[in-house]
C-alpha cells in the first residue's frame, strides 16, 4: 500500500501512534531532568546537583568520526546510554590521564548499572604522533577514543564558558537523547558526580 492510498484517518491514527511510541521513549529522561532543572524540591531533603548544568539542555549536532581502534562512531553512539565525554587537544598529558582514569573510575562505581553508562573521548591530535595514539589507547581499553577536526562543530557544541572546550578539562554529561546536560570541573570530586548520576539513573528508566 502506497502513501497515496492511505486515507486521512488512517495516517492521522499512524502518526498518533508514532508519536506516543517517541514519548514513551524520551519521558524517563524528561523526569529526570524536570528533578534536576525544574522541581529540585522533589529530590530528597539536603540533595543538590553537583556539577555545573547545562540550561537549557543542548542537543548535540550530527557527526561522523574515525576512532583509533579504526572503526567509526556518530550521534547514534549517544543514544540509549549516559555518557561520560572528555575532550583533549593535543598530547594526553597529566591532566587528561587523569581525567580518563576518573571517568574509567566513575563508570565502573556504578556497579549493576554499568552497562548504562559509557565513555566517549573527543581528540584533536593532528600533531601527536602514531606511537602515543596506540599508547592511550592502550591504557585505556574499551574507552571509545573519536578524532576530531579543527573547528569542529560537535566540539563547539561543548562549549559551556570561555573555555575552548579542548583546553578546559571538564568532563561532560550527555543524556540518552545526546543532549548535553552537564558540566564538571577538572578538578571535581569522583563523590560529587557518582551522586549525580546515581539520581539520573535511579529517576529514568533509559540507559
Amino acid at each position: 500500500m502506497t502513501t497515496d492510498t492511505i486515507d486521512p484517518p488512517q495516517r492521522r491514527r499512524s502518526r498518533a501512534s508514532l508519536l506516543i511510541v517517541l514519548g514513551l521513549f524520551a519521558a524517563p529522561v524528561m523526569i529526570a531532568w524536570s528533578l534536576f532543572y525544574i522541581f529540585p524540591q522533589w529530590m530528597p531533603s539536603g540533595t543538590s546537583n553537583y556539577g555545573d548544568l547545562v540550561e537549557p539542555a543542548r542537543p548535540l549536532p550530527a557527526f561522523n568520526l574515525d576512532t583509533l581502534s579504526g572503526d567509526a562512531v556518530d550521534q547514534t553512539y549517544l543514544r540509549g546510554k549516559w555518557n561520560y565525554v572528555y575532550l583533549q587537544e593535543g598530547d594526553c598529558d597529566s591532566v587528561c590521564v587523569e581525567q580518563l582514569y576518573k571517568v574509567r573510575q566513575l563508570r565502573l562505581a556504578h556497579g549493576k548499572d554499568i552497562d548504562r553508562i559509557q565513555r566517549l573521548m573527543l581528540w584533536r591530535a593532528d600533531a601527536v604522533s602514531p606511537g602515543p595514539r596506540a599508547e592511550l589507547q592502550s591504557h585505556f581499553p574499551g574507552q571509545v577514543i573519536a578524532l576530531v577536526p579543527e573547528n569542529s562543530a560537535v566540539v563547539a557544541a561543548f562549549s559551556t564558558d570561555a573555555a575552548n572546550p579542548l583546553r578546559a578539562g571538564r568532563i561532560y554529561l550527555v543524556d540518552p537523547l545526546g543532549n548535553l546536560m552537564m558540566s564538571y570541573q577538572p578538578d571535581a570530586e569522583p563523590r560529587g558526580i557518582i551522586k549525580d548520576m546515581h539520581r539520573l539513573l535511579k529517576y529514568s528508566g533509559l540507559g
